[in-house]
């Protein structure tokens, strides 16, 4: 009985994940270009759609639930192909503690800017990739 207790609050845990990034590249300007950046980025785990705007500079994944993507992953792949990520907008679901969130499937934790109440929690926000890679990302909360 006990087992089957632990093992239900343990499947019952929620579902720590980024759902959505939006990325402007600095340097996309051609289409050709931008068709071999989707290819890239519709092959990593965990990626449901890619949507590429080289005319605005945009790229928006939208992930599978239960990824284990993390921002610095999708920054690299940019980098990889030749481009440069700027601004990046994450919608992004996990639990909040001492000014940060705690992405479980990904085993990431990533420092929050604002406001944001402790405990599991759905939130946007926004951030930069960081000049030194060994800088922890901060997300700014909207």
């Amino acid at each position: 009985m006990r087992t089957a207790i632990l093992l239900l609050i343990s499947t019952c845990g929620v579902r720590a994940e980024l759902l959505h990034i939006q990325v402007s590249v600095r340097d996309m300007t051609c289409e050709s270009c931008s068709e071999s950046l989707g290819s890239t980025l519709k092959r990593m785990r965990g990626v449901e759609n890619v949507d590429i705007d080289y005319k605005a500079g945009t790229v928006r994944l939208d992930l599978a639930g239960q990824n284990r993507i993390g921002i610095e992953q999708v920054w690299d792949a940019l980098k990889r192909v030749g481009f440069t990520p700027g601004a990046t907008k994450v919608d992004l679901r996990g639990v909040v503690s001492g000014g940060q969130i705690e992405l479980r499937e990904a085993n990431k934790t990533y420092k929050i800017e604002g406001r944001v109440p402790e405990g599991e929690t759905e939130l946007k926000g926004t951030t930069e990739p960081p000049p030194d890679p060994r800088t922890p990302v901060v997300i700014r909360v909207d």
